[in-house]
């Protein structure tokens, strides 16, 4: 077996390994986000209790896989969807049918990844972008709040 033989035998098998993982990355970033506008208002509340570095650490968590997957998810729901078009003609190629239809539908369901790449993308760049805007916030207050007479705080 040829390694192109080989390769067009893992594209074959479609989209739908793709799907999972965007699915599963949809998951984590609802969650992150979840967990994120919980946690956030806590550590705002308390904000004089932290140290510098340990409070902007805290403010920052997990808001890197937001960013990764909003810049990866579309990338990965292409890939999904040049996947699935490779087995469109693929069945094309070998069915006794021939015609539009058969092509049409495998092309259909391979953009659905590109479609769920972007579900995932979308979201997840707008969280990051609310949740960096609201530590830069908060960090700016704690350091005005810090340079304060300590009888002058809140």
């Amino acid at each position: 077996m040829s390694l192109t033989e080989f390769i067009l035998k893992l594209a074959l098998i479609g989209g739908d390994p793709v799907l999972y993982i965007l699915i599963v990355m949809s998951v984590v970033g609802i969650a992150i986000t979840i967990e994120r506008l919980i946690t956030i208002p806590k550590i705002e509340k308390n904000m004089m209790d932290y140290d510098p570095i340990t409070l902007k650490l805290e403010l920052e968590k997990r808001l890197g896989i937001l960013a990764t997957f909003g810049n990866n998810a579309p990338f990965i729901g292409l890939f999904g969807t040049v996947l699935g078009i490779i087995k469109a003609f693929h069945d094309l190629g070998t069915s006794n049918e021939f015609g539009v239809r058969v092509v049409m539908t495998g092309i259909s369901e391979a953009l659905v990844a590109t479609a769920m790449g972007l579900f995932v993308a979308i979201p997840s760049v707008i969280a990051y972008n609310y949740f960096v805007r609201r530590v830069k916030k908060i960090l700016l207050i704690y350091e005005y709040k810090k340079n304060l007479p300590i009888e002058m705080r809140d």
